[in-house]
């Protein structure tokens, strides 16, 4: 084969390979740096970018270098962490932190590679959770406070991690195991802090039932006063308007009105078993009345 054949392969080959080398694809999935002698000189699919920048792209061959990271949120298991709660007593702790590499250009100057950062991720995780929980009883930890525990862990990571491309997205607690003698301390001392609790409450109720009753019995009280006085002050003013009417009758025709009290009390006479002892006399009409009326009487005896 003749040098100049040789040569045109070698040249074919070597443009082929350079041509291949020019490209390279960015998943949607995926944010990609391009290198250029350890230097970014470009950042594809920034999550921090509303652009969508995945597809085909070309770089410099054998010049620039593509370093490529995911772009969704990933998970990291922290398994199996001691802890000394605030009360010296040692918990084995299991944890899940959720986070997402927000700025690739700062997460390649700081930690380099996806392993590293996750590597690092782990030992942050860790310190800040024995911080957390360190001044925490165990009843405290595995109680309905774990809420409150988790948003201070992630707080406290994010301000612990800062200025690394990472952003911490949610740290939750998996597991928390005691050992069994201080497992049954643990329930014993939250046993009787839920019984105190009760009897508190109990002890409110009580108190309040107290204060509802005297209080419906005050309100009781002044009604029936109050009813007493409006009933007293309305039979008043029957009587005075009674008499009032009386007095008018009388005046009109005074004959007339005696006539009409004796009817009344002859009706009144005629009740079973009444008795007259005092009877006025000269009632006319009615003293046939009055003696049925006294007759009724003797028979009721």
């Amino acid at each position: 084969m003749k040098p100049f054949g040789i040569l045109g392969i070698v040249a074919i080959v070597i443009a082929v390979v350079s041509l291949l080398n020019s490209f390279f694809i960015v998943d949607q999935r995926q944010q990609s740096l391009v290198l250029q002698v350890g230097r970014v000189v470009q950042a594809y699919n920034d999550p921090a970018s509303t652009d969508n920048e995945a597809g085909l792209k070309f770089k410099v061959p054998y010049i620039q270098s593509i370093v490529t990271y995911d772009r969704r949120n990933l998970g990291l298991d922290v398994p199996n962490i001691e802890i000394f709660a605030s009360n010296q007593e040692q918990l084995l702790v299991d944890a899940f932190v959720r986070w997402q590499i927000s700025d690739p250009l700062e997460f390649y100057r700081r930690l380099g590679t996806q392993s590293e950062g996750e590597l690092q991720l782990g030992r942050f995780s860790e310190t800040a959770i024995r911080n957390a929980l360190g001044t925490k009883l165990p009843e405290e930890i595995i109680s309905g406070q774990r809420s409150e525990l988790m948003d201070l862990i992630r707080d406290t990571l994010s301000a612990s991690i800062a200025g690394r491309g990472i952003n911490i997205i949610d740290v939750r607690i998996k597991r928390v195991d005691l050992p069994a003698d201080v497992s049954v301390r643990v329930f014993q001392r939250m046993e009787a802090t839920r019984q105190q609790e009760a009897e508190e409450i109990r002890a409110r109720g009580d108190r309040d039932a107290q204060e509802i009753t005297a209080t419906a019995e005050k309100d009781r009280t002044v009604t029936l006063a109050n009813a007493r006085r409006e009933s007293e002050i309305i039979r008043g003013d029957g009587d005075a308007q009674r008499n009032d009417i009386y007095a008018q009758a009388y005046q009109k025709d005074a004959e007339f009105f005696r006539f009409q009290r004796a009817l009344i009390a002859c009706e009144n006479a005629f009740t079973k078993g009444t008795q007259i002892v005092v009877a006025p006399d000269s009632l006319g009409l009615c003293d046939e009345f009055i003696d049925r009326a006294r007759q009724n009487g003797q028979r009721g005896r």
